[in-house]
């Protein structure tokens, strides 16, 4: 278990009745950052720190966060976290345009690459940034928030041969919600030290911290959209995730 750091973005999709709805996260930059998506066919483009906020069309609204009933959040068992968040979020897989090859290929096939209750994922040959993969915590149809204020952080299994980014994001560093100009700028943490055996890595919200370039914002673990893992940069990754849940 060690002290780790890292990026993070999210893109968000708005539904033509209004509200922002669940969508798919993605690093900095990127255009059209995850299809497909579970929600490519409303998916907005946007991918980029210089995005418009919510303020200049409007304030879009912020439901209520959701509370867990528990600290599980995954435990490997297909696309959908656990029912400890109503109701509970999906997972994906994404990355850049450019001519790459990842494993799964696309969400459609992700848990073809769910290897004895864990998450395998593989990429190499891209060259913007990269890709990885990702889940949001509540898969209501209007993005909410979690409440993970009774939490100390977020832990998770973890083994690979490269390189991996754990980046969390709060409706603070997204656009949609019109808390920021330079938006994307996520709470992250790089981890460097993944092996062949499986390891628990706890990150405690102290070791979450933006990168700097963004606008300034606190972690407020009152409004949790979503979690990723992806490459380190537009390099080959290769890792494997089970057994995701809050720190009691």
């Amino acid at each position: 278990m060690s002290s780790i750091r890292a990026g993070l973005a999210i893109v968000l999709v708005v539904l033509a009745a209004g509200g922002p709805a669940v969508g798919c996260i993605g690093p900095q930059g990127a255009v059209q950052p995850c299809p497909p998506c579970p929600c490519e066919n409303s998916a907005s483009g946007a991918g980029s720190s210089d995005a418009t906020p919510a303020a200049a069309r409007g304030d879009l609204p912020v439901p209520d966060p959701v509370v867990p009933t528990g600290p599980m959040i995954w435990d490997g068992g297909g696309i959908s976290n656990l029912p400890t968040i109503e109701p509970p979020g999906s997972w994906f897989v994404y990355s850049d345009k450019t001519g790459g090859v990842k494993k799964p290929p696309s969400v459609e096939e992700f848990t073809s690459a769910i290897e004895n209750g864990a998450i395998h994922t593989t990429g190499k040959g891209y060259t913007e940034w990269g890709g990885g993969i990702g889940t949001n915590l509540c898969g209501a149809q209007m993005l909410t928030p979690v409440d993970g204020t009774k939490y100390k952080g977020i832990r998770f299994k973890a083994s690979g041969s490269t390189p991996m980014k754990f980046l969390v994001a709060t409706v603070d560093t997204m656009p949609e919600f019109g808390r920021c100009k330079k938006c994307y700028d996520h709470f992250t943490v790089i981890i460097t030290n993944l092996s062949a055996e499986m390891k628990t890595y706890e990150l405690k919200w102290s070791d979450l911290k933006q990168l700097g370039w963004g606008d300034k914002a606190k972690l407020d673990t009152k409004a949790l959209v979503g979690l990723n893992w992806t490459s380190k940069d537009a390099v080959t990754w290769d890792f494997t995730i089970d057994d995701v849940a809050f720190i009691e």
